[in-house]
């Protein structure tokens, strides 16, 4: 394409001729005060404008997110070896089944170093210890071992139920969270802790779930030291409370190790992560490379063991007893089907007999999908 230009004829005035240089010199220097001219308005006013374009944006953005919005690209994995290794095996950064950062204080407190089942990303290492965990503690199998402790358990959430009912007010909630933290404080560390130190324990415990709100800002933090600084309050309650941990925590891990355990001994969850191997996440081939906990991590697993175990379950009964309270006739349906299958004069409901008890089964079921204790 050419650009044709055709240059002005020169003009004569009484002061003489003027050239074609001068009226192009003329025109630049218009060109160039323009600009200038235009910034010192916009300039002069500013916050007209600035007002102008706030409510323009204000009505305009709802209209251009939906019409100029970019779609999501749509990814089609149609490789069974590749869909194995994104959503199942999760062995290298970026994997499509992995979880957002944890607020554990085990994960926070060690910037990611300590993690437990419900904060490490899918890989190697949350394989075994959550395969160590549903194997040799949770697995229906095992669970029997742990019959004495249970009996324990409600023997002593009976007691104080009725100690409680002499005094006119009982608090079945606070006495059922204690009792479920006894148990899952004998699976977790055996027989050889004392009343006093197990509330002391379940105290400290519950102060850490409270705290578990708050500590979601370090999770997510993209300057973690200057989060800590602004949040000192925070961080110290929660150092606070990790450091309590260790110091509880340590001593009964330190008196399981090496112990030589008699067949009839029942073993505990400490027992199993003392002995339990890790793929070591250091090595060139973790598969091979395995290492034991360290006591970090030890005393993070134990927390994650007595707070899940503690919490849910407590939740569970609470919501059961609140809907059999409201539905008098449920609550004699299941009397009536205890009293048919145990007997009426029977202390306790033993393990043999629960999958006779159909109607107390549905009635869990039902408390459970209406009232999820992990639901957030």
């Amino acid at each position: 394409m050419q650009l044709n230009y055709r240059v002005p004829s020169p003009c004569v005035s009484k002061y003489g001729r003027r050239s074609s240089t001068h009226q192009a010199m003329a025109d630049l220097l218009l060109l160039t005060l323009l600009p200038l001219a235009l910034l010192f308005l916009l300039l002069h006013h500013a916050s007209p404008i600035k007002a102008l374009l706030t409510r323009a944006k204000s009505v305009l953005a709802p209209e251009l997110s939906t019409v100029w919005k970019p779609q999501p690209a749509s990814i089609f994995v149609t490789d069974p070896e590749t869909a194995h290794s994104l959503l199942v095996r999760g062995s290298a950064g970026g994997s499509f089944s992995n979880r957002p950062p944890s607020i554990s204080p085990s994960a926070i407190l060690s910037r990611r170093q300590y993690q437990n089942i419900t904060s490490a990303p899918y890989g190697e290492h949350w394989r075994a210890i959550r395969h160590n965990l549903t194997s040799e503690v949770l697995h229906p199998t095992q669970l029997h071992r742990h019959a004495s402790a249970r009996r324990r358990a409600l023997h002593g959430l009976v007691v104080d139920l009725a100690e409680q009912r002499k005094n006119g007010v009982v608090h079945a909630a606070e006495s059922i969270r204690y009792a479920m933290f006894g148990l899952v404080a004998n699976m977790c560390f055996g027989d050889d802790i004392d009343n006093n130190r197990v509330r002391a324990m379940a105290d400290a415990q519950s102060d850490l779930v409270k705290s578990l709100s708050t500590a979601r800002v370090f999770a997510h933090a993209k300057l973690p030291a200057l989060t800590r600084l602004i949040y000192r309050n925070r961080w110290k309650k929660l150092a606070a409370l990790r450091q309590q941990q260790e110091q509880t925590y340590l001593p009964l891990i330190d008196s399981r190790r090496g112990r030589h355990r008699r067949p009839s001994e029942t073993p505990v969850y400490v027992d199993t992560l003392i002995d339990l191997k890790v793929p070591d996440d250091h090595s060139q081939d973790p598969r091979r490379h395995r290492r034991r906990l360290s006591d970090g991590e030890l005393v993070g697993m134990c927390s994650e063991f007595l707070g899940a175990g503690t919490e849910t379950t407590a939740s569970a009964l609470q919501w059961i007893m609140a809907n059999l309270v409201k539905r008098p006739d449920i609550q004699e349906a299941v009397r009536k089907e205890i009293n048919a299958v145990v007997g009426a004069d029977a202390e306790e409901v033993s393990e043999v007999v629960l999958g006779k008890l159909e109607y107390l089964h549905a009635v869990i079921m039902e408390a459970l999908r209406l009232h999820p204790p992990t639901e957030k």
